[in-house]
């Protein structure tokens, strides 16, 4: 019995080991055969800023997707799409293979409004009408353009449309722009009276806020606000501190009250980190809170410093422009300072007070400095 059996389990031992081998050999074939897609593209512009042709370089693949961000899709080759506005579009391209396998790519578009559509507007007619003309330039042709000046005014549909402003406020005007492909791009300006600003602060000051940064601290509130040089009538808090305040979002501050000593002649100043263009500018401080009963300026000058709180008005030898801020506000609208540059030179910004009455102060929370657009 046992002679029998053993020639059995040798033969289905044989039959097994075969089985598995050609099992294993069928695997392998189908690994090796299997080819997975490959998704790239290529992107070029159209003929217009919101146009734009994609070329499809992918290989080993039996269909394709295109996905352009903006609910539209594609399954054309080489397709060519048209944005209908501004904005970050994730363009995905999906190949998929004859056994049902894909491959990705994705590249975002981004269509900035700035560079979409520039929006100017300058001085119209004599200065004194405080009257600019808009005008609004495009690589695409352009259909229509909607006009809200800022000022509660009606708006305009003319393309080019002339409107008069009040000389005391800043305003931010908004054009409307759509292109005759039925793409839309809104663009809003900062406008003076005597056209549109460009902010430039980057260029010329450092720690302006929001959330200005302490060179020195004490305690859990008070500091010295870096970058800024901060005399020592402003450092009257604890600890010698003065010119930074922890409250309201790290705000640079000048305060003194109750039996606190008097500030007197303080300064908080910095010089521009190079030369200041020639043109008319405008300085502008937005405040948290503010409440100045004695002498409080807001002050651009010549040269490496601020004049004496005595030397501020009628002092245009050295003093380019100043605000004198008096009474008192909480979130209130921003206070502007406009100035004439004669010549290209160093300018220094800042603040000159004098607190003698009790509780006065001020919290800042950001600065921006403006050229007039010419």
């Amino acid at each position: 019995m046992k002679k029998a059996f053993r020639p059995l389990l040798i033969l289905f031992s044989a039959c097994l080991l075969f089985a598995c081998s050609d099992s294993d050999n069928v695997i392998e074939e189908q690994v090796t055969d299997q080819k997975r897609p490959l998704a790239t593209f290529e992107v070029t512009p159209g003929d217009d800023p919101f146009t734009f042709n994609f070329k499809n370089n992918s290989t080993d693949f039996k269909s394709i997707e295109w996905r352009f961000g903006d609910d539209s899709l594609s399954v054309e080759d080489d397709p060519s799409h048209v944005f209908l506005s501004d904005g970050k579009f994730e363009v995905t391209l999906t190949a998929t293979a004859p056994d049902g396998s894909t491959a990705k790519k994705v590249q975002v578009i981004e269509i900035d409004p700035e560079k979409v559509a520039k929006i100017t507007a300058k001085t119209f007619g004599p200065g004194a009408d405080n009257k600019v003309k808009f005008t609004a330039a495009s690589e695409a042709t352009i259909a229509s353009v909607k006009w809200d000046f800022g000022d509660g005014s009606a708006v305009s549909n003319d393309l080019s449309p002339v409107h008069q402003y009040d000389p005391a406020k800043l305003v931010t005007a908004t054009a409307t722009v759509v292109t005759d492909k039925g793409s839309t791009v809104v663009v809003n300006k900062l406008v003076s009276s005597s056209g549109t600003l460009v902010e430039i602060i980057s260029n010329y000051l450092v720690n302006v806020g929001p959330k200005f940064i302490a060179s020195q601290r004490v305690g859990g509130r008070w500091g010295v606000v870096a970058d800024w040089r901060v005399n020592d009538a402003v450092k009257q808090r604890e600890g010698g501190m003065g010119g930074w305040d922890e409250w309201e979002g790290n705000s640079m501050s000048m305060e003194s009250w109750g039996s606190e000593p008097d500030i007197v002649n303080g300064k908080i100043e910095q010089t521009s980190l190079v030369p200041v263009p020639a043109g008319t500018y405008y300085y502008e401080l937005k405040f948290h809170d503010y409440s100045s009963k004695d002498q409080l300026y807001s002050v651009a000058a010549k040269g490496n410093n601020l004049p004496d709180v005595g030397n501020i008005e009628n002092n245009p030898a050295n003093v380019l422009g100043f605000t004198k801020i008096l009474g008192s506000a909480t979130n209130g609208p921003a206070i502007y300072t406009k100035f004439v540059n004669p010549a290209t030179q160093f300018v220094t910004f800042g603040f000159v007070a004098t607190f003698l009455q009790p509780d006065q102060n001020f919290k800042l929370t950001t600065i921006r400095l403006y050229k007039q657009d010419e």
